[in-house]
């Protein structure tokens, strides 16, 4: 019994060690698709972990996934803090996809504010400036740059390209 308790608490630790070591290496599209490995390893048991894996998807973009992880962050009051992001990037999306589609009023909704996010940045520019969509994209100002967004269905991805200058600075992918 001592044994296989011992053989948990090294395993776990070892993968603890290991998802911090990918995660130092910035190898975080390897950690947002093996999230499941995770959860099945750290669900009631380590949120803090499971936060990072959250993190992880985010970093690269992936809300769809990063939703897994919104579903299982709960236990501690961190968990849900982060869940809670999660979850608020994810409506932001959908009801960037609603507006582009189907010109849905999104200026009267009212979200927590989320300042470190292009895509929610994109968002509240969208609810203040109410532009028009010209085949299917929508292009908004800020200061020396331009926005332009567009939803690919095929892809199911909000796409945000920054302009400066008339220049594509940037592009950037929400799945």
């Amino acid at each position: 019994m001592r044994f296989s308790l011992f053989l948990i608490i090294f395993f776990n630790t070892l993968f603890a060690s290991n998802l911090l070591d990918l995660f130092n290496q910035k190898k975080f599209k390897y950690i947002c698709m093996h999230r499941w490995e995770y959860i099945n390893l750290y669900e009631k048991k380590n949120e803090k972990l499971l936060s990072l894996v959250g993190y992880s998807c985010l970093k690269i973009n992936y809300l769809t996934p990063a939703l897994d992880l919104s579903k299982v962050l709960r236990y501690t009051k961190a968990g849900r803090v982060n869940a809670m992001y999660i979850n608020e990037l994810f409506m932001i999306k959908l009801l960037l996809i609603r507006y582009l589609e189907d010109n849905y009023d999104i200026s009267v909704i009212k979200l927590p504010f989320i300042d470190d996010n292009i895509l929610a940045k994109v968002f509240y520019l969208i609810q203040k400036q109410k532009p028009k969509i010209k085949n299917g994209i929508v292009e908004i100002k800020d200061s020396n740059k331009i926005y332009k967004v567009l939803f690919n269905k095929k892809t199911n991805d909000i796409i945000i390209k920054i302009f400066k200058d008339d220049i594509l600075e940037k592009k950037v992918r929400f799945w």
